[in-house]
């Protein structure tokens, strides 16, 4: 009998205790001066806390697990001293099941444009974006499905993370 392991899940949205409000919900404050103190690193970290099941906060482990982003790249963007790419918040936004509200929060703090904001986007950017939009509300949405569907169709995928990587962890 083999010991497959499976990957830890992140609720869907609706699976969670609504939030109460928005501003807290996005920017961790409803005070206009901490919202503009926000960073990427503190909005990681933030939404680490709490995507997890339960509210549990998600490890960085377990975020590498389902992104396929190196865990030392991971402790980089949480301490602030990393760039994060377009493909990594992809990843790690799909990883985290996060709202459409905290994509764009995310995307907007490290200064990357969304995919698709632009009149004519090209094949992948339409994939990752359908991915982006619905994770936190299907399960199929993964980064290894994102990924698996991105080399399926020609287009670079997002990080090394695909069915097979999976299988054989």
């Amino acid at each position: 009998m083999s010991k497959q392991k499976t990957a830890p899940r992140i609720p869907l949205y609706s699976e969670r205790r609504e939030p109460e409000n928005k501003d807290n919900y996005i920017y961790g404050s409803e005070d206009a001066s901490e919202k503009e103190k926000d960073s990427l690193a503190k909005a990681m970290s933030r939404y680490l806390a709490d995507s997890g099941p339960a509210n549990k906060k998600v490890s960085v482990r377990m975020l590498h697990t389902l992104s396929g982003v190196s865990k030392s790249a991971i402790y980089y963007y949480l301490l602030g001293v990393r760039r994060v790419t377009y493909e990594t918040i992809c990843a790690i936004c799909i990883a985290l099941r996060l709202h459409p509200m905290r994509q764009e929060h995310l995307f907007h703090k490290a200064h990357i444009m969304m995919p698709c904001a632009e009149p004519y986007p090209n094949k992948r950017d339409r994939i990752i974006k359908y991915y982006l939009d619905n994770c936190a509300f299907l399960d199929r949405c993964t980064v290894c499905a994102c990924n698996d569907e991105l080399i399926a169709n020609d287009c670079d995928p997002l990080t090394k993370l695909t069915s097979e990587t999976e299988d054989s962890k």
